[in-house]
């Protein structure tokens, strides 16, 4: 193979461009998916899509043994390995992290727990009822000193609000972690009334490369990239890198899984990157984190949009307790709803959804609603309040 054409984005970063030569030459030389997916091209590395990896899944692991898989929650999970030295630097990258916080707390952890490790480890699952949730942080704080929690945001939420409602005193805790999911600024609010002693830390992260980005101790509104380990790309439609703060395209290498390399993976979330402010961490940041292209919602113009927006005037109309948007094509939604609401309430509650959405995109859509009892986690232990099933639209994510 010739000598590969670096990424924009790496051109002035000598390490990024050495680990990227690097992990492409080896793939190329001795991994026989990439022997195949560069065999077509001269210099230009060509974007992985999730496709690609599905369709030769096995090809990609390439005799090595499945050490995770992803949630599934887009459709067939992706397998992937990683060698014991890969395990053992990302607990390095994670205990990096902890050390930027202030170091290791015991920790009350309410997450998906898959199997019996997980529940040694003192992890509580995240389908437990949220009061005992509850009873079981206090008793963790008066048995084993517990005073900090990690859970994911849509949990936190729960928690939150019981807390709020009873009164419940929870000054002992000292930090609240979330992570899986994308994690807004009025959980984070929540957080600040329930756990008002506490430091609220949030990472973005994927099982096909692990902690990607870890919030910023001095300035929260930015993620750290690790780039120690990772090639972090945010590029727009025409494959060009963004400007700064300009939402696009996150495209990943794993500069050390060599066992199965993802290099220049569109990893399918949305992202900027920005210059953090508080010159303590030299390391590059992302300014936006807007989760998966599949719960950004598209508008008229085929272009897709975050959540952000759209989910923080559902969330305040009264009556609803829970809900769900699907998009299954660009002028028909889907809304799974929770409320006690009865008749005229429920009535005049699905009008001003069809009015919010109609003044949030500018058009009348089609609306099926679907009214539930509970609208549940998936299998992964997220929950995802908006899924977008549009397909084939490949224009440029715009911030809301």
């Amino acid at each position: 193979m010739p000598e590969p054409q670096i990424p924009e984005s790496f051109k002035n970063d000598t390490y990024a461009t050495e680990h990227f030569k690097r992990i492409v030459n080896n793939a190329a030389k001795y991994h026989p998916f990439y022997r195949e997916h560069f065999k077509q091209i001269a210099t230009q590395i060509p974007l992985l899509s999730r496709s690609d990896v599905l369709e030769k899944n096995l090809l990609l692991l390439n005799g090595h043994p499945v050490t995770a898989r992803t949630s599934g929650s887009t459709g067939i999970p992706v397998q992937l390995s990683w060698s014991e030295k890969r395990i053992r630097l990302e607990k390095k990258v994670n205990a990096r992290y902890i050390s930027w916080l202030g170091g290791q707390l015991p920790c009350t952890r309410i997450i998906h727990v898959s199997d019996s490790k997980q529940r040694r480890q003192n992890c509580l699952d995240i389908q437990t009822p949220i009061d005992q949730q509850i009873e079981i942080i206090q008793y963790n704080f008066q048995k084993q000193g517990a005073v900090a929690i990690t859970t994911y945001p849509t949990n936190v939420e729960n928690l939150c609000l019981r807390i709020i409602e009873r009164g419940i005193d929870m000054s002992f805790i000292q930090r609240v972690g979330c992570y899986a999911e994308v994690f807004e600024p009025y959980q984070e609010t929540l957080i600040n009334q329930a756990f008002p002693n506490a430091m609220v830390w949030t990472t973005y992260s994927a099982m096909e490369f692990g902690i990607i980005a870890g919030r910023c101790p001095h300035n929260p509104e930015f993620h750290h990239i690790f780039s120690g380990k990772l090639g972090v790309e945010v590029l727009d439609q025409s494959g060009q890198p963004c400007q700064k703060n300009e939402v696009g395209r996150l495209v990943i290498t794993d500069y050390f899984n060599d066992q199965s390399p993802f290099i220049r993976y569109e990893i399918g979330d949305l992202a900027a990157k920005g210059d953090c402010p508080c010159g303590k961490i030299n390391l590059p940041a992302l300014s936006f984190i807007g989760g998966k292209v599949r719960g950004a919602l598209v508008n008229p113009a085929g272009e897709k949009i975050p959540f952000t927006e759209l989910a923080a005037q559902l969330r305040d109309l009264p009556g609803i307790k829970q809900y769900q948007v699907i998009q299954h094509e660009v002028e028909r939604f889907e809304i799974r709803y929770v409320t006690a609401l009865k008749s005229e309430s429920e009535k005049r509650l699905r009008d001003e959804i069809i009015k919010t959405l109609c003044e949030y995109f500018g058009y009348q859509p089609i609306v099926e609603f679907t009214k539930e009892q509970e609208i549940k986690r998936e299998a992964n232990g997220k929950f995802y309040a908006s899924i977008c099933r549009v397909d084939g639209l490949e224009s440029p994510p715009k911030k809301s």
